[in-house]
């Protein structure tokens, strides 16, 4: 998201990352908490105390964020809507979801998991406050479990909010969706609602720093309405992409005019009669017809330069990869997403084993600007099936 992301743990098959913004949140909490909220609201108790209270409420946190998302990840998998990983970052954490959602149903069930999750985990954090306030001692840990009880319950109630891409404007959309038949419609009024409320909360953002000087808490209010208005902004552009995108196959966008190069050219005339004579990173390597591996410049610039006179391409190539590798019925959004996943500028496109053409990147984008600047309305006329 923001920043690099590392692997933390697999759990119920998903893998869970975190970007670095995670980390800063997370010292960011532990320190308000343990410095200004828990002495303030509970005073009497030693540092050492408060730096406990503090630390323990992280952890409720983190198990609150991956319960909520996880909620969302078992539903969307249900409906056959796969997810890539959880990713926890600065504004809580996002379920990643390959592609696009399949159908109204399956969005909408997905979006009202999570808040209801948080319900649910926030009933829990309560009956154990209640436990402990009953037939233990009402000391620190009590307090704690109070104010993960209510943080959840908070984060149920906001993310309800009908705001795309919040889980009330996901909701909201599907709903839409599912009356209009048209999810790039659907995305649109839905995230209008949601640049409403995004700048609803950057003008309480000002008012608080303004009007009651208090700029940490005006300053947080205003970073989640920016968030809130780029989140949807983004969503509503990937959708009438992939609406474009999808109903046209890789072959009108297809290039039959690559250089390939044969198996048994040596190192020396590849580099002198291809690498030098045409501008591609990646070079398909074609046996009569026929796609048998790739061969690209990290190859070539690993061998030591004295081999290059007798070693062959076939030595050094690659396999052709099932990842790199699409045939011709494959859709433009498939193979646009299947570029951005893998971070290559280029798809190879077959058949039957034999080599057709390659499809880039920078084509797909280019007439995706174009056609977007050009007729703003054309991609509503997509289908539920887009």
């Amino acid at each position: 998201m923001l920043f690099k992301r590392v692997t933390l743990f697999h759990f119920f098959g998903f893998k869970v990352k975190a970007d670095a913004s995670w980390f800063f949140l997370s010292v960011l909490i532990m320190w308000t908490l343990a410095t200004r909220a828990y002495p303030v609201l509970y005073p009497g108790h030693t540092p050492d105390v408060y730096q406990f209270m503090g630390f323990m409420s992280l952890l409720g946190i983190f198990v609150s964020i991956i319960a909520h998302e996880l909620a969302h990840a078992i539903i969307a998998e249900y409906y056959h809507m796969p997810i890539e990983s959880i990713t926890l970052f600065i504004f809580g954490g996002v379920a990643e979801m390959k592609g696009q959602p399949s159908h109204p149903k399956g969005e909408f069930l997905m979006a009202i998991a999570g808040p209801a999750m948080s319900a649910l985990v926030g009933l829990f954090f309560w009956s154990s406050a209640r436990f402990f306030d009953i037939y233990v001692h009402p000391g620190a840990g009590q307090k704690v479990l109070v104010y993960l009880a209510d943080l959840n319950w908070m984060i149920a109630g906001f993310n309800m909010i009908p705001a795309f891409p919040l889980d009330g404007g996901r909701a909201l959309r599907a709903v839409i969706w599912h009356i209009k038949d048209n999810m790039v419609l659907a995305t649109r009024i839905s995230s209008e609602l949601g640049a409403i409320f995004a700048y609803s909360l950057l003008c309480l953002a000002c008012w608080r720093i303004v009007m009651h000087g208090d700029t940490l808490s005006g300053m947080w209010i205003g970073l989640i309405g920016f968030f809130i208005h780029a989140a949807g902004r983004y969503a509503v552009r990937q959708t009438e992409s992939r609406a474009m995108l999808a109903a046209e196959s890789v072959t009108r966008f297809m290039r039959t005019q690559v250089a390939s190069v044969s198996p048994d050219l040596t190192i020396a005339d590849f580099v002198e009669n291809y690498v030098y004579r045409h501008y591609q990173r990646i070079f398909p390597v074609v046996d009569r017809g026929r796609l048998v591996g790739t061969i690209g410049l990290q190859a070539v610039t690993a061998l030591d330069k004295s081999k290059w006179q007798w070693l062959h391409v076939a030595s050094v190539m690659g396999p052709p990869d099932a990842q790199t590798v699409i045939t011709p019925e494959t859709s433009a959004a498939d193979a646009m997403e299947q570029m951005h996943k893998l971070q290559k500028e280029q798809l190879l496109i077959a058949k039957d084993g034999e080599f057709l053409g390659v499809i880039l990147f920078r084509d797909l984008a280019t007439y995706l600007s174009i056609t977007l600047k050009v007729d703003q309305d054309r991609p509503v006329a997509s289908s539920r099936g887009a």
